[in-house]
């Protein structure tokens, strides 16, 4: 997995516990294969929840452009949705 996300501007005031969980979940999303990472990036982001992180938008792109990279081109067009569906909502508060 391409490691360059890593050196984002975003990440260099990241909370600790934040981006010890996204070393984590990096590491982990690199032994997945294609069809199982839509199901890996909906636990990730539940793991997350029961946490009480949260990832702002751009640090949300920065994690799918990331995964994508292993998915197949059917679940990015679905995490795609998603995540339109989520920005027209949280745009609407």
């Amino acid at each position: 997995m391409n490691e360059d996300w890593m050196n984002n501007e975003s990440f260099k005031n990241m909370d600790k516990n934040k981006l010890n969980l996204l070393m984590q979940l990096a590491e982990q999303a690199s032994k997945k294969n294609q069809d199982e990472m839509l199901s890996y990036f909906l636990a990730i982001n539940a793991k997350a929840n029961s946490l009480g992180i949260t990832f702002n938008d751009e640090e949300t792109d920065i994690i799918l452009n990331v995964m994508k990279t292993r998915m197949s081109p059917n679940d990015i067009k679905n995490i795609e949705v998603m995540r339109n569906l989520t920005k027209m909502i949280s745009s609407k508060k």
